[in-house]
């Protein structure tokens, strides 16, 4: 009988200090600072969509254009992130991150060139993003959160204006509209959130050159799904 005493006595007292510890917030103050700075490391697989022109069937020697989603990286700074209230705040992230997307063309058996033809166009994207993030109720050491927004994005690798049949050309700048979801983690001397977003280019980013490569098409849109591990 003392032995169970014993048993229940250090059972109650362990279970109590576990939930102590859980009360132990880190950086309790942290939500109520009116801005912060962070930077982020991108991981994701972005693409190309594209929309057929409408006389696409007037070019005999193309079978189908397929584009290939490739793994991108980056690193994001976030330049602040600006507190409106207990719920929301606003971001302004600045970007800097390596793309390389593959568009495939089959052709027809009866073309006198090679049957398939890969262009591989790479980018170098500085994007500013800003969004409109929501918070839910912090529990404990996390707190989930949504956010929304545009961002606007500059290709510095683009070759729009070379004159060379051989280059698939994409446009330089690029709009698009980002969704997404994380969740924040408090530790003592910093905050570490992984997101995930989806960015839905609303941009026509293709450059008519006339050539048999363009001429099939009405436009290329950005899609991309991304990673981020932020550390704020």
């Amino acid at each position: 009988m003392k032995k169970l005493s014993l048993l229940i006595l250090l059972l109650t007292i362990s279970i109590s200090a576990s939930a102590q510890r859980q009360k132990l917030l880190a950086q309790s103050q942290y939500d109520y600072k009116k801005f912060h700075f962070g930077m982020a490391l991108d991981f994701g697989y972005y693409n190309l969509v594209n929309d057929y022109s409408e006389n696409f069937l007037s070019h005999p020697d193309i079978l189908a254009i397929e584009t290939e989603s490739d793994l991108g990286m980056g690193v994001s700074f976030i330049l602040p992130d600006l507190r409106l209230n207990n719920r929301l705040n606003f971001r302004h992230i600045l970007t800097v991150k390596t793309i390389q997307r593959n568009i495939k063309y089959t052709f027809n058996p009866d073309y006198e060139g090679p049957s398939e033809v890969v262009k591989n166009v790479e980018s170098w994207f500085v994007e500013s993003a800003f969004h409109l993030k929501y918070r839910a109720d912090r529990i404990n050491n996390s707190r989930v959160f949504v956010f929304i927004g545009p961002s606007f994005g500059v290709d510095m690798a683009s070759e729009k204006d070379v004159i060379d049949e051989n280059i698939f050309k994409l446009n330089k700048t690029n709009l698009a509209f980002e969704i997404g979801a994380g969740c924040d983690f408090y530790f003592e001397f910093f905050k570490f959130a992984p997101q995930i977003k989806y960015s839905y280019g609303v941009t026509n980013l293709i450059v008519q050159d006339g050539t048999i490569f363009t001429s099939p098409l009405e436009g290329f849109y950005t899609r991309g799904l991304q990673f981020s591990l932020t550390f704020e």
